[in-house]
Protein backbone atom coordinates (compact mmCIF):
# COMPACT_ATOMS: atom_id res chain seq x y z
CA UNK A 1 0.00 0.00 0.00
CA UNK A 2 1.46 3.18 -0.70
CA UNK A 3 1.48 6.32 1.17
CA UNK A 4 -0.71 9.13 -0.50
CA UNK A 5 0.86 12.29 -1.54
CA UNK A 6 0.57 15.67 0.37
CA UNK A 7 -2.55 17.43 -0.31
CA UNK A 8 -1.04 21.09 0.22
CA UNK A 9 2.04 20.29 -2.32
CA UNK A 10 1.04 17.25 -4.00
CA UNK A 11 4.43 16.57 -4.62
CA UNK A 12 5.98 14.99 -1.41
CA UNK A 13 4.39 11.77 0.49
CA UNK A 14 2.61 12.51 3.33
CA UNK A 15 3.72 11.59 7.00
CA UNK A 16 0.98 14.14 9.21
CA UNK A 17 -2.49 14.31 9.66
CA UNK A 18 -3.62 18.25 10.13
CA UNK A 19 -6.04 18.12 13.35
CA UNK A 20 -8.05 21.06 11.89
CA UNK A 21 -9.36 20.10 8.22
CA UNK A 22 -8.16 16.12 8.55
CA UNK A 23 -5.98 16.73 5.17
CA UNK A 24 -2.57 14.33 5.13
CA UNK A 25 0.53 16.18 4.70
CA UNK A 26 3.74 16.36 4.28
CA UNK A 27 6.92 17.49 6.53
CA UNK A 28 7.34 20.34 4.79
CA UNK A 29 3.75 21.54 5.01
CA UNK A 30 2.90 20.60 8.62
CA UNK A 31 3.41 23.21 11.92
CA UNK A 32 4.64 20.81 14.01
CA UNK A 33 3.67 23.32 16.98
CA UNK A 34 0.14 23.89 15.96
CA UNK A 35 -0.60 20.42 14.69
CA UNK A 36 -1.93 22.16 11.37
CA UNK A 37 -1.49 22.19 7.61
CA UNK A 38 0.39 25.56 6.03
CA UNK A 39 -3.30 26.30 4.46
CA UNK A 40 -5.09 26.31 7.90
CA UNK A 41 -2.26 27.87 9.86
CA UNK A 42 -2.54 30.62 7.04
CA UNK A 43 -6.56 30.77 7.95
CA UNK A 44 -5.91 31.49 11.96
CA UNK A 45 -5.20 34.84 12.71
CA UNK A 46 -2.99 35.63 15.96
CA UNK A 47 -4.66 37.75 17.99
CA UNK A 48 -3.49 41.56 18.01
CA UNK A 49 -1.51 43.21 20.78
CA UNK A 50 -4.02 45.15 21.90
CA UNK A 51 -6.31 42.54 22.77
CA UNK A 52 -6.68 41.78 26.53
CA UNK A 53 -7.69 38.25 28.13
CA UNK A 54 -10.66 38.05 29.97
CA UNK A 55 -11.20 35.11 32.01
CA UNK A 56 -14.31 32.99 31.31
CA UNK A 57 -17.61 33.08 33.10
CA UNK A 58 -17.14 30.82 36.11
CA UNK A 59 -19.91 28.21 36.61
CA UNK A 60 -19.87 26.68 39.98
CA UNK A 61 -20.79 22.85 40.30
CA UNK A 62 -22.50 20.98 42.53
CA UNK A 63 -19.47 19.60 44.51
CA UNK A 64 -17.87 23.33 44.85
CA UNK A 65 -20.80 24.89 46.31
CA UNK A 66 -21.08 21.59 49.19
CA UNK A 67 -17.21 22.19 49.62
CA UNK A 68 -17.90 25.96 50.79
CA UNK A 69 -20.69 24.84 52.89
CA UNK A 70 -18.89 22.22 54.22
CA UNK A 71 -16.19 24.45 55.10
CA UNK A 72 -18.67 27.49 56.66
CA UNK A 73 -20.05 25.12 58.84
CA UNK A 74 -16.62 24.05 60.41
CA UNK A 75 -15.48 27.28 60.75
CA UNK A 76 -18.92 28.13 62.75
CA UNK A 77 -18.57 24.55 64.54
CA UNK A 78 -14.82 25.92 65.82
CA UNK A 79 -15.86 29.41 66.40
CA UNK A 80 -19.13 28.03 68.55
CA UNK A 81 -16.67 25.24 70.29
CA UNK A 82 -14.27 28.01 71.13
CA UNK A 83 -16.64 30.09 72.63
CA UNK A 84 -18.69 27.30 74.55
CA UNK A 85 -14.96 26.26 75.84
CA UNK A 86 -14.86 30.32 77.55
CA UNK A 87 -18.33 29.17 79.87
CA UNK A 88 -17.26 28.37 83.12
CA UNK A 89 -18.67 24.67 83.16
CA UNK A 90 -17.67 22.17 85.70
CA UNK A 91 -17.49 19.35 84.07
CA UNK A 92 -16.27 20.23 80.42
CA UNK A 93 -16.77 17.05 77.96
CA UNK A 94 -15.35 16.68 74.91
CA UNK A 95 -14.75 14.21 72.14
CA UNK A 96 -14.10 13.65 68.08
CA UNK A 97 -12.68 11.57 65.71
CA UNK A 98 -9.93 12.23 62.91
CA UNK A 99 -9.79 10.01 59.88
CA UNK A 100 -6.49 9.32 58.59
CA UNK A 101 -7.58 7.78 55.34
CA UNK A 102 -9.32 4.28 56.31
CA UNK A 103 -7.62 4.77 59.78
CA UNK A 104 -10.11 6.56 62.80
CA UNK A 105 -8.35 7.95 65.91
CA UNK A 106 -11.59 8.73 68.48
CA UNK A 107 -10.74 10.91 71.06
CA UNK A 108 -12.71 11.70 74.32
CA UNK A 109 -13.03 13.36 77.54
CA UNK A 110 -15.11 13.97 80.65
CA UNK A 111 -18.00 12.41 82.05
CA UNK A 112 -20.38 12.82 78.68
CA UNK A 113 -17.57 11.42 76.48
CA UNK A 114 -19.17 8.05 75.45
CA UNK A 115 -22.22 9.98 74.54
CA UNK A 116 -20.30 12.50 72.11
CA UNK A 117 -17.89 9.71 71.10
CA UNK A 118 -21.35 7.58 69.58
CA UNK A 119 -22.53 10.97 68.34
CA UNK A 120 -18.83 11.61 66.58
CA UNK A 121 -19.24 8.37 65.16
CA UNK A 122 -22.63 8.66 63.87
CA UNK A 123 -22.02 11.89 62.48
CA UNK A 124 -18.67 10.62 60.80
CA UNK A 125 -20.63 7.35 59.23
CA UNK A 126 -23.47 9.60 57.56
CA UNK A 127 -20.72 12.02 55.99
CA UNK A 128 -19.07 8.81 54.50
CA UNK A 129 -22.19 7.75 53.40
CA UNK A 130 -23.28 11.11 51.75
CA UNK A 131 -19.80 11.34 50.19
CA UNK A 132 -19.97 7.91 48.56
CA UNK A 133 -23.33 8.83 47.45
CA UNK A 134 -21.83 11.79 45.48
CA UNK A 135 -18.86 9.72 44.03
CA UNK A 136 -21.04 7.09 42.73
CA UNK A 137 -23.56 9.99 41.17
CA UNK A 138 -20.64 11.66 39.42
CA UNK A 139 -19.65 8.92 37.91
Amino acid sequence: MSTPLCSVCGSQPSTYVCQSCGRPTCRNCFDTSSWTCRACKLQTTPPSQGDSWTAPPTQYSLGSLLFLLAFAAIFIGMILVALGSLSSSTNPSASGIILIGPIPIILGAGPYSFDLIALSIGLTIVALVVFVFLLRRRL
